[in-house]
């Protein structure tokens, strides 16, 4: 290890720290092999790869939400159409969720959350769509680096580094599709899964469309089942007391990314459940853990499902079969297939217009329709009888 040195204002140009200089860069000692070039010359130098740790218990004591605080601030009242404002609100809920479980504020990103959140989103997305989250993000650090009553270096921005680094993969091409899947591979994989809590929220997430963050955001007010055992033992967890739910029964309430963090739909839904999810779900719900977290899905050891561990629970089934490397064709299948299946199903399969399968996604595009709750109860309402009947008859049979 180089030994430390103190500096002052070092002349570098003297042989004694030239020799250092080569030392810390060519001849690592035994030990310290996988220290980087760049870290052995911060070291020397008394510098370091991540600035930005010491500034996070500061910046987590500011108890403040800056991309909340950047969007009111800057975007809110921009003169641009809604669509653009909604894109930001979901780049930042993306980036907030993910730095949420690594004890780094979210303004103070290292090296490895850059990497991490790429990685993650090159999975389901373009590398062009991740590049405008990032851009968005880092919109929001380069304001903290001007803004002088924040603690935010000038000469430090780790997006930059971020984007250099995966250039290739944040360029604007076309996105692999996924693999050619039949109704047949279908019913295969899902008979396959012995797990019950697994086959419920695999089948779960096929048939409604929802992405693993809306899946694992599922709270009992939001679901209705018609089994008395049930209902009964989960009624302590208010399980199908939403307002949404009035009247309707067998279905989930899926709310929009501004009721619910984490979710990314623009529009609240309320999506029919069939029998086999039904059924499935029961299955789920009389032998899941007891612990009086309202969320309909847990992990074996009783935390609510997040997108990591669906991830795991799809690998686990569906690959290697449906597992596709760099340069292979297609893209493999994860949790966010259930989407492309789903909206391909009811729109290429069964000709469901255009607006019902938006609607079931949570995604379509209209006038606001106003705050007040019983203006968004009539709204959810409406689409959900026009889509009820159809869904019902027409969503796929997986022979469970």
């Amino acid at each position: 290890m180089v030994k430390s040195i103190a500096f002052g204002k070092p002349d570098y140009r003297t042989e004694n720290r030239t020799q250092l200089w080569r030392e810390a860069v060519s001849s690592p000692e035994e030990g310290n092999l996988e220290q980087s070039p760049e870290d052995r010359a911060a070291e020397l130098f008394g510098r370091t790869s991540d600035p930005l740790a010491e500034l996070n218990e500061g910046m987590q004591a500011t108890d403040v939400d800056w991309f909340d605080h950047y969007y009111e601030k800057f975007i809110a009242n921009k003169d641009i159409v809604q669509e653009s404002k909604d894109d930001y609100r979901l780049s930042f809920d993306d980036w907030k969720e993910h730095m949420s479980g690594t004890g780094r504020h979210p303004t103070l990103p290292a090296e490895s959350h850059l990497d991490s959140f790429i990685m993650e989103k090159l999975v389901s997305m373009s590398g062009e769509r991740v590049r405008v989250k990032l851009n968005h993000v880092k919109l929001v650090y380069e304001w903290m680096q001007r803004e002088n009553r924040l603690p935010h270096p000038a000469d430090h921005n780790p997006f930059y580094d971020a984007l250099d680094r995966y250039e290739s993969q944040l360029k604007s091409k076309e996105a692999k599709d996924f693999p050619k899947v039949t109704i047949e591979d279908i019913r295969r994989v899902v008979k396959s899964i012995k797990h019950v809590g697994e086959r419920a929220m695999t089948v779960f997430q096929l048939k409604t469309g929802v992405r693993s963050s809306e899946l694992g955001n599922v709270r009992f007010p939001e679901i209705t089942l018609t089994n008395h055992d049930v209902m009964d033992h989960y009624e302590p967890l208010g399980i199908g007391t939403s307002d949404q739910l009035d009247g309707i029964e067998n279905a989930v309430y899926i709310p929009p990314h501004k009721v619910r963090k984490g979710n990314k739909r623009t529009r609240p839904t309320v999506i029919p459940i069939d029998d086999e999810t039904r059924k499935a779900l029961v299955d789920w719900l009389l032998i899941r853990p007891d612990n009086g977290d309202d969320h309909l899905f847990l992990t074996q050891k009783g935390k609510p499902v997040d997108k990591s561990s669906l991830r795991y629970v799809w690998e686990k089934h569906w690959h290697p079969e449906f597992e596709y490397g760099d340069e292979d064709k297609y893209r493999s299948i994860v949790p966010h297939y259930s989407r492309h299946w789903m909206s391909s199903w009811f729109r290429a399969e069964k000709d469901f217009p255009e607006p019902w399968v938006q609607y079931l996604r949570g995604d379509k595009q209209g006038p606001d329709i106003g705050t007040r709750r019983s203006a968004m109860h009539r709204y959810i309402h409406m689409h959900y009888e026009q889509v009820e009947d159809s869904y019902r008859r027409d969503v796929f049979p997986l022979g469970l």
